[in-house]
């Protein structure tokens, strides 16, 4: 029998598809290339290959983009009608047909189950690290990659990936020292190692700490940056820096030339944009047409029910855009999948991805108490519909905005003390605290 990369049994007996199938995984595991296109080459060699059906799936089902689940579907039939798997490839089938029709947690739960009896499966493992980061599982995305170090040494092919993994999930719990400690080792093993390089720059944004946040992104791009499919969420992050930095025009710069530097149709891009235009529309910047070319792109996707945490962007979106009627119709399918949902989503959009579209939309209408109101209210659960804490700070940067122009005093000095306890570093939060402080002898709005 023959054994990919990392040392798991497959189903075929191809080399030729085995070697496709092996390039596929390394792409799969550093966000490279087109790994679709290596699994479909291998399938091509092999149309029965179990191995590469099941990760084909997983793969596509992991994009958080509802246009791809009758292409998931359909890889699950192939792979399942092949009839050469085992255990482990008939549980990745069934996950990654979890994942796509809205059982994040069972398809955590099963991924998870997978890596723990076969630590070498690293794409399990990387599936249910994944799957953790939707679902805000902080804990689970540290200690899923740690538990399957204990089959690899270092030298051993995926090693390195693994260390990336914990770095991400040891940051996300806020055990930043070894965030950084991990992130690095995995970075000097290959460069090349986008989601490494990212926990580490999560780390440096979390402190403000941009002198050593902005070199470690910008002086690594070179072995990062190409043909990554995740690069344009690293820029996004060396953006966030120079925001802190009290540089906008740089962080724009970022945005025309690295972040969304063309349309294109990848859900989880959108999400960056979005973010990144309203922290410079909350700062009152001149954003000229981006607005409405991000709105057009995320048209397709609003309110369609597949993942509360890509609705609120586009709200954000089409509140940018100027496009109330849009805005409307997103919160009455949330409003409706809230009432009468079932499923992961449902729960995740009652009580987080409403209440938070809600709160922005409040704010776009100068109900800032409203605003400020309603994400107090969830933002210490917000991780429950996904993302990272960099992520969910725009939810803190709309509060402390919104009671800023309330006139809300007090609030608006707790969020800015918050903010400058957490990046005493940062010009961005030194200023928002200047700001408020200017409130004083204002008088606190109704």
């Amino acid at each position: 029998m023959l054994h990919d990369r990392y040392g798991n049994a497959v189903f075929t007996h191809s080399q030729a598809a085995l070697d496709r199938f092996n390039a596929a995984l390394e792409l799969v595991r550093l966000y490279r290339g087109d790994p679709i296109a290596a699994l479909d080459e291998a399938l091509g060699e092999d149309p029965g290959f179990v191995n590469a059906w099941a990760v084909r799936a997983g793969v596509l089902a992991q994009q958080t983009d509802k246009a791809y689940c009758e292409e998931v579907e359909r890889s699950v039939r192939a792979g399942a009608a092949a009839g050469r798997g085992a255990e482990r490839e008939c549980a990745l089938l069934a996950a990654a047909l979890d994942f796509s029709e809205g059982r994040l947690h069972d398809g955590v739960a099963r991924c998870t189950r997978i890596a723990q009896a076969h630590p070498r499966d690293v794409f399990a493992v990387q599936s249910a690290h994944l799957g953790c980061f939707f679902t805000g599982r902080q804990s689970d995305l540290r200690d899923g990659p740690l538990q399957a170090l204990r089959a690899f040494r270092r030298g051993d092919d995926g090693y390195g990936a693994l260390l990336g993994m914990a770095a991400f999930g040891f940051e996300e719990c806020g055990d930043y020292a070894r965030a950084e400690a991990y992130g690095s080792e995995a970075v000097e093993i290959d460069g090349r190692d986008g989601w490494a390089v990212h926990a580490v720059a999560h780390v440096h944004e979390m402190r403000g700490d941009l002198d050593r946040g902005v070199p470690w992104l910008r002086d690594s791009a070179d072995a990062w940056a190409p043909e990554s499919g995740f690069a344009y969420h690293n820029w996004w992050h060396l953006a966030l820096l120079h925001l802190d930095g009290g540089e906008p025009a740089a962080a724009l710069r970022l945005y025309d030339e690295k972040v969304r530097p063309a349309q294109s149709d990848v859900v989880m891009e959108w999400i960056d944009a979005a973010a990144l235009l309203w922290r410079l529309h909350l700062d009152g910047i001149d954003l000229a047409d981006r607005w409405a070319r991000l709105a057009d792109a995320m048209s397709r996707a609003a309110g369609d029910g597949y993942y509360a945490f890509n609705d609120l962007h586009c709200v954000m979106a089409f509140i940018g855009a100027g496009r109330p009627a849009e805005v409307a119709q997103t919160l009455d399918a949330m409003r409706n999948l809230a009432s009468t949902g079932e499923g992961d989503n449902a729960a995740m959009t009652r009580a987080i991805g409403l209440p938070l579209a809600e709160a922005f939309a409040a704010f776009d209408a100068g109900r800032y108490r409203d605003c400020v109101e309603a994400i107090a209210a969830v933002r210490g659960i917000a991780q429950r519909f996904g993302g990272s804490h960099a992520q969910r700070d725009i939810l803190n940067l709309t509060a402390l905005h919104a009671a800023i122009r309330g006139g809300m005093k007090e609030t608006a000095e707790a969020f800015a003390a918050e903010r400058v306890a957490h990046k005493p570093a940062s010009p961005w939060a030194k200023r928002l605290s200047g700001e408020v402080a200017a409130m004083r002898g204002t008088r606190i709005a109704a």
